[in-house]
């Protein structure tokens, strides 16, 4: 599994991150191809090495040729989805910009579709965003971690007039990410960068406890500032889990719901529907509500393709109102299955790889057919079944 690390350590804006994922090994050549793809004209962007307090990085610079336009969010959504990127890379950007959408329409109380990106950079905003997209799609990690964002203080002059820092829309995206305050002037952290961080997080990671992993890679961007407290620089660090006994580790959604209010009746079907729809597991499990009522705790484990689907079957089929979720990693040995001949014929075993040796469990559904067919104990039909398959040479994952 690959991480993907932002050391936000002096904070982190959109063009930092473009230059510490070109600072990683993403090509520039294939950042500005990428960038080639969108419809839009009148920049052009530039990298180069630049050091803040003798440690090198990479400063990414977009020069916009005299942008008077000012486009909505429907507008900027439009050219990517027009462009021939991949899915991963317009999902991102269509989450960030959404995002900053979001913020912004918040701070000056009107909607999403009416905002224009002038605060945010026009033309800059659109390459920072997508192409820090098209870097993390690059190097594809599996988990994204980010650190605590450091917040500067003062007064800004925005196109609405002086701005108290953080920016307000910068406060918005952050809501539910931890920060800390520093004494220091400055911008430290903007709505554009805190749109990329927290997207990124939200899709493929999470703010929990950084895990330990391999390093592989350190890639630095510059941002335009100097601070007297730390060198403006943005961190990435790229590694490898850990290998470990068990050969595989992903990432599980984890739907939960409590309902107190419903016919237990319907369960029978609502597990049919979520297995049918390829939910991993199911279960319910008793709980004690408030006023003292019984009722039901639903879980679900799906993978992240899945949450919305599930979502939406799980509102359809019961009184709930409200679904939590999250991203959980778990350890999973390597399986496969196997049709093995036995006195009962064919039935499947699942063999499991755990360190030197192969665990076996017999198929449930092969052997209860089985003890039905044959009228005989089902428990004798699994012990028959794993010790003959434990007796096979040449079992192998």
């Amino acid at each position: 599994m690959k991480y993907l690390l932002f050391d936000c350590f002096s904070g982190i804006s959109g063009d930092m991150t473009i230059g510490a994922l070109l600072n990683l090994g993403l090509p520039f050549a294939h950042l500005e191809e990428q960038l080639q793809a969108l419809d839009i004209s009148n920049y052009s962007v530039r990298s180069y090495i630049e050091a803040k307090h003798g440690i090198s990085g990479t400063k990414f610079e977009v020069i916009v040729e005299d942008e008077k336009v000012h486009r909505h969010l429907k507008e900027i959504l439009d050219i990517i989805d027009r462009s021939p990127l991949t899915e991963r890379v317009k999902n991102i950007s269509r989450s960030a910009f959404r995002r900053l959408a979001e913020a912004e329409a918040k701070v000056h109380n009107t909607s999403p579709e009416k905002i224009h990106f002038h605060e945010v950079g026009g033309v800059d905003a659109i390459v920072d965003i997508v192409g820090s997209a098209i870097g993390v799609d690059y190097f594809a990690p599996d988990r994204i971690y980010g650190t605590v964002l450091p917040m500067g203080k003062g007064i800004i002059n925005a196109a609405h007039g002086p701005l108290p820092l953080p920016a307000p829309a910068t406060l918005e995206i952050l809501k539910n990410y931890p920060v800390k305050w520093t004494d220091i002037e400055g911008e430290r952290v903007t709505p554009t960068g805190a749109a990329i961080l927290v997207t990124l997080i939200e899709m493929f990671g999470g703010i929990e406890k950084i895990p330990d992993f391999k390093l592989q890679k350190t890639g630095y961007g510059a941002g335009s500032k100097d601070f007297a407290d730390c060198p403006n620089l943005l961190r990435l660090i790229l590694g490898d889990s850990i290998e470990s006994d068990y050969k595989k580790q992903d990432v599980i959604e984890i739907l939960e719901t409590n309902i107190d209010d419903m016919n237990p009746q319907i369960f029978e079907h609502l597990l049919s529907e979520l297995y049918g729809i390829g939910a991993n597991e199911v279960f319910i499990a008793p709980v004690i509500m408030k006023k003292s009522r019984p009722g039901s705790l639903l879980t679900v484990l799906c993978k992240k393709e899945l949450v919305e689907k599930i979502g939406d079957i799980i509102f359809r089929e019961t009184s709930t109102a409200g679904i939590r979720f999250r991203s959980e990693e778990r350890l999973i040995l390597e399986r496969r299955i196997k049709t093995i001949e036995t006195e009962f014929g064919p039935i499947r075993v699942k063999l499991l790889q755990l360190k030197n040796d192969i665990k076996i469990q017999p198929e449930f559904d092969d052997c209860a057919e089985a003890a039905r067919r044959y009228n005989i104990p089902l428990a004798d039909v699994i012990g028959k079944v794993r010790r003959q398959a434990e007796s096979l040479e040449g079992l192998e994952i």
